[in-house]
């Protein structure tokens, strides 16, 4: 097995073999297109308001995913409470969405266990 090889298996064992699954585990896992969402909601910064809906649907291709699914995945999100969604203060109609502390703790746990960061 070439070095390549091997590499490209640690990333599947790692990324699909887990005995921890947690339900954050199993949404962030679903599809995909929930697995990008995290990763961009994760890419928020702690002292920002996060992403706007509008903000992810110009960030996402609408081949990958339509506006009603990018809305459908926010809202289980929310209502599983793994997203966090704040009204724009200076713009009440704006929603803004990122991680919850403890699910962006976990994907940065993932992040730096992942073995790309041995390469």
């Amino acid at each position: 097995m070439s070095k390549r090889d091997f590499i490209l298996k640690e990333i599947f064992d790692y990324s699909f073999l887990r005995t921890n699954t947690t339900p954050f585990d199993k949404l962030w896992c679903k599809s995909l297109n929930h697995f990008q969402f995290v990763m961009l909601l994760g890419s928020s910064e702690e002292e920002s308001l996060g992403y706007t809906y509008e903000d992810i649907c110009g960030l996402y291709p609408h081949k990958h995913a339509s506006r009603t699914t990018i809305h459908a995945i926010l809202n289980e999100g929310v209502e599983k409470g793994f997203f966090v969604k704040k009204i724009n203060p200076t713009d009440r109609r704006k929603l803004h969405y990122k991680l919850t502390s403890e699910q962006k703790k976990q994907v940065m746990s993932w992040l730096d266990k992942h073995p790309i960061r041995n390469i």
